[in-house]
């Protein structure tokens, strides 16, 4: 018989999070990873060095357009002005990224994506290409106050500023990389390029203590962040 954590498992968890004693449970009815054994260990290694996190709680939709139509159903949707191509906002939980001028992703759980209205007014909203490139996709998270060196390690950008979307010079495997926060950035990569991905973040954070994590340590560290912003 399988090892309980194999028996959720489908093709949305990458084999090397498996193959590292990843742990699933389940969010928005889809399998996630998580933890891999200790969630305060998960929590010290964001806190001191640099971890990794499989975001398999995340879809993304696809937006495609005339610039002249995606400006305006994004600043109907985020106000004006919309954002520039290579730029981020984030609106009640969900990201909207600015790939180029004709494509946008918009990234988030998938409960908050699914309840979603029409992006854009009337006809703008008809006429804009939407679709769910989540099964198409996988996302990580870097985390920590070492996220910077990991990336530029990887020959990825290290330092882009929070609310920028980067790409990955190497080629067009990496959709996109949102810095979030300070200390942490999102990946977005296509799923068929992901456990070689993977490899690469491994293998650049080996000296700087790279850690896998789950995603109870990343809730976790977001509630702690939270109630610090919020006073408590």
């Amino acid at each position: 018989m399988d090892p309980p954590h194999r028996q959720l498992v489908d093709t949305s968890i990458p084999e090397t999070c498996l193959a590292a004693g990843a742990q699933l449970g389940e969010r928005d009815g889809r399998p996630i990873v998580a933890l891999y054994g200790s969630v305060q260990g998960e929590m010290a290694a964001c806190m001191k060095s640099v971890g990794l996190a499989d975001r398999s709680d995340l879809g993304a939709l696809e937006l495609r357009g005339a610039t002249s139509l995606l400006d305006r159903a994004l600043a109907a949707r985020l106000g004006d002005p919309a954002p520039a191509p290579g730029t981020a906002r984030r609106l009640s939980g969900v990201w909207y990224l600015r790939l180029d001028a004709r494509r946008a992703l918009l990234v988030g759980r998938h409960a908050a994506l699914a309840s979603l209205g029409p992006i854009g007014r009337g006809r703008d909203a008809a006429e804009l290409s939407q679709s769910d490139i989540s099964a198409g996709i996988a996302m990580i998270s870097v985390i920590g106050p070492r996220a910077a060196r990991l990336l530029t390690a990887a020959e990825l950008p290290g330092e882009p500023a929070i609310g920028s979307v980067g790409r990955d010079s190497r080629g067009a495997d990496v959709l996109a990389i949102l810095r979030e926060q300070q200390r942490r950035v999102l990946i977005v990569v296509r799923r068929p390029a992901a456990d070689a991905f993977w490899g690469r973040l491994l293998e650049a954070g080996e000296k700087l203590g790279v850690a896998f994590v789950g995603l109870d340590a990343v809730s976790l560290l977001d509630a702690s962040s939270a109630a610090i912003a919020d006073g408590i």
